[in-house]
């Protein structure tokens, strides 16, 4: 059912912008005037239009970042938590709420609540922006009564999940700096400086060494073929991103990041840290586990991992725990395995899942300021090496010049 963008005021003249949700303008029209409320303005909401018609589009247009879910999932459980019913509870934070589109879909939420809709109900009809374990952890506070500990949990878990990414991005983030600005120096001094010296060499009658004829003919190569060399890095990342898009090649290159040394042992830290905590905070909240298992799987981005918790999935269809049907996972580390095992040996499978995150997101944290630490004398090496290269290149020459001329 379409949805409509109004501006109306009540019986004390306050302004209302809101959201209506009815099969035309008219029908809208009528829904206010039987709230007591005058109507000044009444319009198509464009935004959830283009977020059904246009979903990747939208998702630059109208981002909501999780983070945001967070907060709204925690103002939520704490409103609810002291008495406020659930639709005003919802007005309050949509006119708290800074994100104009968050606002919105708040705001669209409480006029399903009104219209006899539950929470969870209401949330999934927003699945572009709350992910499937807010409407499954939301259930089950609709079932115990309680929503309170619930949101909270599921607020915990949105900034354990950005804190995570966080670390992911600062530790990608650092070593493209540092290959930028080495490449950046290395175009500099192929382009300006090193066309100087062959204009310079051009004249002189030796045989250059070889690699002062190295390092002028790859400067020739930048000079005259800098387009060719973008257009062909152009060419292999578009390739490589169309290539990714295939399940075998998905496959094939998750299989080969994990080799990488370090990054593929990082990222699969990252990894195995939101498998545990998204899993054990899923298990403290009475989520099924079949069900729970589901929801991680969208929260996980190596296919290889994904392919494994599937396969997991259907064993304990057919009767098996949880360690058994993980226990030949490569993606998992034997310290993850015993804590699953010695969780469901205990029945505290919720407990131990999130002590291992916390290990894993320890062990990220320390990776990453390790790598940060090594990286530095590393790219001033490799930069060193450039520059010694270059000026071999120009000192044996002259040094031959010398000795000629003598």
């Amino acid at each position: 059912m379409p949805h409509y963008q109004y501006t109306a005021f009540n019986s004390k003249g306050q302004k209302i912008t809101d959201v209506i949700e009815a099969i035309s303008p008219q029908a809208a029209t009528q829904k206010l005037k039987a709230q007591n409320l005058y109507v000044r303005e009444i319009r198509s909401d464009a935004a959830k239009r283009d977020r059904e018609l246009f979903p990747f589009l939208s998702n630059l247009l109208y981002r909501i970042k999780r983070k945001d879910t967070g907060i709204f999932a925690r103002q939520l459980g704490t409103l609810l938590g002291a008495g406020i019913p659930l639709n005003e509870a919802l007005s309050d934070i949509s006119e708290q709420t800074e994100n104009k589109h968050l606002r919105k879909i708040v705001q669209e939420m409480k006029q399903q609540v009104i219209e006899g809709k539950s929470l969870s109900e209401a949330i999934k009809q927003h699945a572009d922006v709350f992910p499937p374990v807010y409407e499954s952890m939301i259930r089950v506070g609709e079932a115990t009564g309680n929503y309170e500990p619930t949101l909270k949990r599921l607020a915990d878990l949105e900034e354990r999940n950005e804190e995570l990414k966080a670390r992911a991005i600062t530790a990608m983030i650092y070593p493209m700096f540092m290959l930028l600005i080495s490449v950046g120096v290395v175009f500099f001094l192929m382009t300006s400086v090193v066309p100087q010296l062959s204009d310079l060499f051009s004249g002189f009658k030796a045989e250059l060494p070889l690699i002062t004829r190295t390092v002028i003919g790859i400067s020739k190569l930048f000079t005259n073929f800098w387009y060719v060399m973008i257009l062909a890095i152009a060419g292999g990342i578009y390739g490589f991103v169309r290539y990714r898009k295939t399940p075998e090649g998905r496959h094939k290159t998750d299989k080969l990041i994990m080799r990488i040394p370090f990054f593929g042992n990082l990222l699969r830290r990252i990894q195995v840290g939101l498998f545990c905590r998204n899993l054990g905070i899923l298990a403290e909240s009475q989520v099924p586990l079949l069900d729970a298992l589901k929801i991680v799987s969208g929260t996980i981005t190596n296919s290889i991992f994904i392919d494994e918790i599937t396969v997991a999935v259907q064993q304990i269809k057919e009767g098996s725990s949880l360690r058994e049907s993980l226990r030949n996972s490569v993606i998992l580390p034997q310290m993850a395995k015993g804590m699953i095992s010695a969780g469901e040996s205990t029945d505290r499978l919720a407990e131990l899942l999130i002590k291992a995150a916390e290990i894993m997101e320890s062990e990220v944290d320390s990776s990453v300021r390790r790598m940060t630490q090594s990286l530095e004398p590393i790219m001033i090496v490799f930069l060193g090496g450039i520059v010694a290269a270059i000026m071999a290149a120009v000192m044996l020459p002259m040094y031959k010049m010398t000795e000629y001329i003598k």
